[in-house]
């Protein structure tokens, strides 16, 4: 064995992820490592610096095309990193649909990178990406997908700005699977759980039902809002007529919302709400995995 091997054995650098296995989570790939998280929207950008400790700093924005925002910052913020390692999320152009029926056999959700038209059948379509998981419970299934086209080219606009992209994610499916986690951790019909669940993610919207463990609708839409809640709360009002009498609210925001907390009130009286927001969940969320 080499000095240089057994150095890095010692130093525990050989058991540490490489900066490009997007399979690792992020923390274990940039071990005390500034990097930055970006979010795309319409005519949006945002970015959080996240500090060698893994901690999110806090939001930044330019309201103007991504690409036009990436000349005006990128060395500021590149220069806040040590390699200009980054994560973007993609909260514009893709969709969330509840499915059924979605094969479930063992590797089915690694086949789905390599091989989607064996996981997903006729509800596949050639140029996109997918990820999905699964009601452990019945056989439905939260389904995402988004161009493979659009990831390539943003891939290459932050490449061309001079980051390294080491992940790129979707910030409301991950507060939504993050939602997911919280609420069912017991399993099983003997205490099933029902629940609406509200994610809301820089512009994004998207509502589950989730009734005695059975997902029963979903809606997702992008660039919903800005600042004002109006529109989120007159997408969600079709629901409170849908709702049995017994569920209640789970919101998940990227950043806290006390108006649109306080306007769920309004529009559905009687329920309460679990406010599971915090600033920076979505940052927070995608270093931990």
């Amino acid at each position: 064995m080499s000095s240089i091997d057994l150095k890095s054995i010692l130093n525990f650098s050989a058991f540490r992820s490489e900066p490009d296995d997007s399979s690792a989570p992020w923390k274990r790939r940039f071990p005390s490592e500034k990097t930055v998280f970006f979010g795309i929207g319409r005519a949006r950008l945002t970015w959080r610096e996240i500090a060698r400790s893994g901690k999110p700093g806090d939001q930044e924005s330019v309201r103007v095309e991504p690409k036009e925002g990436l000349a005006q910052i990128s060395e500021h913020v590149k220069a806040a990193t040590d390699r200009g390692w980054c994560s973007v999320s993609l909260n514009t152009r893709y969709v969330i649909s509840l499915e059924t029926n979605l094969a479930r056999r063992t590797g089915s959700e690694d086949m789905l990178k390599s091989n989607p038209r064996a996981v997903l059948g006729g509800k596949f379509e050639r140029g996109k990406r997918y990820a999905v998981t699964h009601n452990p419970e019945t056989n439905s299934s939260i389904l995402l997908s988004f161009d493979e086209d659009l990831t390539r080219k943003t891939e290459a606009m932050f490449c061309d700005a001079g980051f390294r992209v080491g992940r790129i994610c979707c910030g409301a499916y991950i507060l939504l699977r993050h939602a997911l986690a919280e609420i069912n951790r017991t399993k099983g019909s003997e205490q099933p759980v029902s629940t609406f669940y509200i994610i809301c993610y820089e512009g994004a919207v998207c509502a589950l039902v989730q009734d005695q463990d059975r997902w029963l609708e979903l809606r997702s839409r992008t660039d919903v809002y800005e600042d004002d809640p109006t529109p989120i709360t007159d997408l969600l009002a079709p629901f409170q007529s849908r709702l049995s009498p017994t569920i209640n609210i789970t919101l998940a925001c990227d950043e806290p919302m006390p108006q649109l907390s306080d306007r769920l009130a309004i529009v559905f009286p009687g329920r309460t709400v679990n406010d599971l927001s915090e600033p920076g969940l979505g940052a927070s969320l995608m270093i931990k995995n």
